[in-house]
């Protein structure tokens, strides 16, 4: 998109000055890289001590797979009592506690073989939920991707302000290049699959992601100099 606005228009023999503003966007296509999901736990009784060691566990089994953490997030859960009202009496039945993870990997067998090992240490009375899988793009390949991307958009601008000095006659520069905000991937096509506990999953299919940068570039073009 281009608009043209002409600050001083005299004889061209004598002086001439244009500023041309547009708007510039480049893109490309992102391989995903991480397979992202979630896991979730609860368990209800009326001994909070053994829901805390129950729920405990899986946390030291998690970071015993994951030492560093690279993989997954998370790990805190709460207590909270429950109730059953009866006669406009309130009755204490127990507590409720739940337990998250969000966690990337890079290969569908990892997953598996972290949910296989959590599942060797789950307690009977706890309920494992997994959420669905996605493929994605990472943090460090998408900023990457961006990096480039800019680089990209300065050299179109750089080669717009030839074009514009070929047309006008004139001397026209980038003078100004304002970046829009980081645009997210899109998914070119996004798919996931609901999970069931201790059943070994198949990997959800890969789709390519686009990512772009926009930028308003303003240029000014002036008489050239003998």
């Amino acid at each position: 998109m281009y608009k043209f606005s002409i600050a001083c228009l005299l004889p061209v023999l004598v002086s001439a000055q244009m500023h041309i503003t547009t708007s510039e966007r480049v893109e490309t296509l992102l391989k995903p890289d991480v397979l992202r999901g979630s896991l979730s736990f609860e368990e209800q009784g009326k001994n909070q001590n053994t829901i805390k060691e129950h729920l405990n566990t899986i946390v030291a089994e998690v970071k015993r797979f994951d030492p560093n953490a690279t993989m997954c997030q998370g790990g805190g859960y709460y207590l909270s009592p429950q109730y059953s009202y009866k006669d406009q009496k309130r009755e204490f039945v127990g507590y409720s506690a739940n337990l998250s993870f969000g966690c990337e990997f890079k290969s569908i067998d990892t997953y598996n073989a972290l949910s296989t090992e959590i599942d060797k240490v789950t307690a009977v009375g706890v309920r494992k939920s997994q959420g669905e899988l996605n493929w994605g793009v990472s943090r460090v390949q998408e900023a990457t991707a961006q990096g480039n991307l800019r680089m990209e958009l300065l050299r179109k601008a750089r080669d717009q302000a030839e074009a514009f000095s070929k047309e006008t006659g004139l001397e026209c520069f980038v003078s100004t290049v304002n970046f829009s905000g980081v645009s997210r991937p899109i998914p070119m096509m996004a798919k996931g699959m609901a999970m069931m506990a201790s059943v070994p999953t198949e990997s959800p299919i890969q789709s390519d992601e686009t990512t772009q940068v926009e930028a308003t570039v303003d240029y000014n073009c002036s008489k050239r100099v003998p």
